[in-house]
């Protein structure tokens, strides 16, 4: 029994995969020199609102992942050096919801299309 994946399945599963690494990453930077409040501040909303698009990634809503990858694009470039973990990760995050919303108006509407059969 041969399994295929559609693109929105391997866009999911890269999503996650990205936001895991971009947390670790910025898991990592945390303790260096010139650690501040702030900077703990900035990681834990840059992870939270990168794992609000991996669950709607894996929820298939569009309207969180859209949430997750505009939050990521625009707190990408306040700091530079974040930026380069955060913006690859945006930009899965985004196409995942452009997949996830074009895949969701071909198909007929899941709960929906159960109660009229």
């Amino acid at each position: 029994m041969e399994t295929s994946y559609s693109k929105v399945d391997v866009l999911r599963g890269a999503s996650v995969a990205a936001v895991a690494l971009m947390t670790g990453v910025l898991v990592a930077l945390l303790p260096q020199p010139g650690y501040q409040t702030s900077r703990l501040v900035l990681f834990a909303m840059v992870i939270v609102i990168g794992w609000v698009g991996a669950v709607g990634a894996v929820k298939r809503q569009f309207s969180l992942t859209l949430a997750g990858a505009i939050g990521l694009f625009l707190l990408g470039f306040w700091q530079f050096t974040i930026g380069l973990v955060m913006l690859p990760t945006s930009v899965i995050l985004l196409l995942t919801a452009l997949l996830v919303r074009g895949s969701a108006s071909k198909s007929n509407g899941g709960l929906s299309g159960i109660a009229r059969s």
